[in-house]
């Protein structure tokens, strides 16, 4: 699964980038150009640990969206005091927001549901990370929006997946980016049956991708966001964060859904909420 970089599961990188401003990320594939202002390249995080790397979203200024198993792994052996998490934001390539600086740490918070020695269920892979300070928001550091509609889940929609995750064999030093559409969920669970996997998913999950296609998510990009388009709002919005497959190759990778863990979020970012976090 994508988890282990061992294993044959989805990216699981730890650079946030947070680069609106910035020029698209380099497609994996040949796809259509993304829509006006790409600016969720901006919103994107990166950070590293002792364990390896990951991705995630920058909320408001000083929060960090990602999955819970980028920090606990669910092979993990270390416990969390002996592993320390370095955020990058601030570009698409990696070599510049290395150059830029990490920003420190202050707490991470993971969803009570999350089980990490449970290997065969992501249910609960969600996690915040607060930074210690407030970073400076602007043309190449901006924010992502939250869901706030079943609507953006619908079978079909485009989204994009992005991260610095394995690609030929290699983590690659440039955000790269692929653009998967939302999948049918008797498809992904007819797929998982015929396969005779055993990962469970659930309602807080949904897949995306196509049965026939490379799906181009691969070790390195887990936490890394599934952002879509609003045509209402007229933003970016995170509906997915990059959790678990099988393989890197053709067929579904498969998502925590945000919009179902809002109130959770709200509450750990507005202190209502008991974290119960590292």
């Amino acid at each position: 699964m994508y988890p282990d970089a061992a294993a044959d599961v989805t990216r699981t990188p730890l650079l946030f980038q947070s680069v609106a401003g910035h020029s698209p990320p380099s497609p994996r594939t040949r796809r259509p150009s993304v829509p006006p202002k790409p600016s969720w390249a901006t919103s994107l995080a990166s950070f590293t640990s002792i364990y390896g790397r990951g991705g995630g979203a920058l909320l408001g200024d000083r929060w960090i969206l990602t999955a819970a198993h980028t920090i606990y792994p669910k092979d993990g052996v270390f416990p969390w005091k002996n592993r320390r998490v370095d955020v990058f934001l601030g570009h698409t390539s990696l070599d510049e927001m290395l150059r830029l600086g990490s920003h420190p740490v202050r707490r991470v918070v993971v969803h009570p549901d999350y089980r990490q020695n449970e290997s065969h269920d992501f249910n609960g892979d969600i996690a915040l990370l607060e930074l210690q300070h407030s970073v400076p928001l602007g043309p190449s550091l901006l924010p992502v929006c939250l869901p706030d509609s079943e609507t953006l889940y619908r079978s079909g929609v485009l989204g994009y997946v992005s991260g610095f995750g394995v690609e030929r064999g290699w983590l690659t030093t440039e955000l790269k980016y692929s653009r998967l559409p939302v999948a049918p969920r008797a498809a992904c669970q007819a797929w998982l049956q015929e396969r005779q996997r055993s990962e469970v998913f659930s309602d807080n999950m949904f897949c995306a991708g196509d049965e026939m296609r490379h799906q181009s998510v691969c070790q390195g990009d887990s936490g890394g966001v599934y952002v879509v388009w609003d045509e209402r709002a007229h933003h970016w919005v995170a509906t997915g964060i990059v959790s678990w497959g099988v393989g890197c190759g053709k067929g579904y990778g498969f998502y925590t859904k945000v919009l179902n863990y809002l109130d959770w979020i709200k509450g750990v970012m507005g202190g209502r909420t008991d974290p119960g976090g590292a």
